[in-house]
């Protein structure tokens, strides 16, 4: 089992974190590339990872953003659609997926990622608002047969979080227990295209 971090170490895949094409090269020695960057851009970064045996993940935005990117990218990875600044109806909280996306992604094969240091930096209401996202696009992934990943994407050694620390969140968040069973592990991407 392993997870995902923004730096290098033995026990997870390590991401690039990267906002423009020229911050990518040939030469880095990462697992793949963490995208934060508009849609335009994004595109960009994708299409020059062409060939390449790369994790390619995007940073979630607005419901349009996060749709486009499902639909119309080649990548493994959307994290954290639920994040940002976003306007909650009154019946529901714009949590940056829908049924329609959801169903694309499980197409696809994309999945879902939360990430556990965007969470744990935030108190009061911030996290109330961003934990009640998280719920609801767990509900979302689990009537579209999406799946969905727990990840720390740590910056250091601190803000790592063990198997056990993401199963208990992902169990607090009200994942089945298959569902968190399939929400901490990652594989190499060699290890994904030597199975298929």
């Amino acid at each position: 089992m392993k997870d995902i971090n923004l730096f290098k170490t033995e026990s997870s895949i390590y991401l690039k974190e990267v906002s423009s094409k020229s911050q990518v090269s040939k030469s880095d020695d990462c697992d793949g590339y963490l995208i934060r960057a508009s849609e335009k851009e994004a595109r960009r970064i994708v299409d020059s990872l062409k060939g390449s045996n790369k994790i390619i993940a995007v940073w979630g935005g607005d419901d349009s953003f996060n749709r486009r990117v499902v639909e119309t990218m080649k990548i493994d990875y959307l994290v954290s659609p639920e994040s940002g600044e976003k306007k909650d109806n009154l019946k529901q909280r714009d949590s940056g997926l829908n049924h329609v996306v959801a169903k694309e992604a499980s197409k696809k094969k994309i999945a879902i990622v939360v990430s556990m240091s965007g969470v744990s930096s935030l108190e009061g209401k911030g996290l109330a608002v961003r934990l009640s996202r998280i719920i609801q696009n767990i509900k979302i992934c689990r009537r579209a047969k999406c799946e969905i990943k727990i990840a720390s994407f740590g910056k250091n050694k601190n803000e790592v979080f063990d198997v056990l620390g993401r199963s208990s969140f992902g169990t607090s968040l009200g994942m089945s227990s298959q569902q968190v069973k399939g929400a901490v592990g990652f594989f190499q991407p060699k290890t994904i295209k030597k199975l298929e």
